[in-house]
């Protein structure tokens, strides 16, 4: 009895951490899809509303998911301040929603790039670097649903099969 109970908990456990990784590349293109629409945002804040950075940053905070929410959010507050800049006030956003995310390190990379050159020229400039930064992230996206295809399934397999190995080497 106690056995057959040790051996459901080895397997459920393993089941739980191999479905936790798989969830992991699940959210990863969700998390991409949702900055990219936040980004999507920005550009039209700038662009056709002529919203001051700090205003634009909040409005897209509001009106997107997480983590980027936090990420605008953080960023459009830490821009209150007079004496943050844009690119410092864009890192302080990228550091707190960092810990809460599904993104890898070249997702916080295009955002640091794009951080740094927010408001640093004028509207037409601006719009180029959002362009670039759209286009950088599009491609993060698909490279991300790719290792999802890849690894989704095999995670949970993975999970639930080396349980099971466990259990029949411990028998």
């Amino acid at each position: 009895m106690i056995r057959a109970l040790g051996a459901a908990m080895v397997v459920g456990a393993s089941t739980v951490a191999g479905f936790r990784v798989a969830s992991w590349y699940r959210r990863r293109p969700a998390e991409l899809r949702a900055l990219l629409q936040a980004v999507r945002l920005l550009q039209t804040e700038i662009e056709f509303s002529v919203t001051p950075l700090p205003q634009a940053l909040t409005h897209v905070g509001k009106r997107t998911s997480a983590p980027a929410s936090l990420l605008f959010l953080t960023a459009g507050e830490a821009l209150e301040a007079p004496e943050v800049g844009p690119a410092e006030a864009f890192a302080r956003g990228i550091a707190a929603c960092e810990p809460k995310s599904a993104l890898v390190a070249r997702d916080f990379e295009c955002l640091v790039e794009f951080g740094s050159t927010l408001g640093t020229s004028d509207r037409i400039h601006q719009s180029q670097q959002i362009e670039v930064t759209l286009a950088r992230l599009s491609a993060l996206e698909e490279e991300a649903r790719e290792a999802q295809r890849r690894n989704e399934r095999l995670w949970q397999y993975l999970g639930v099969l080396a349980g099971l190995l466990v259990v029949i080497l411990l028998y």
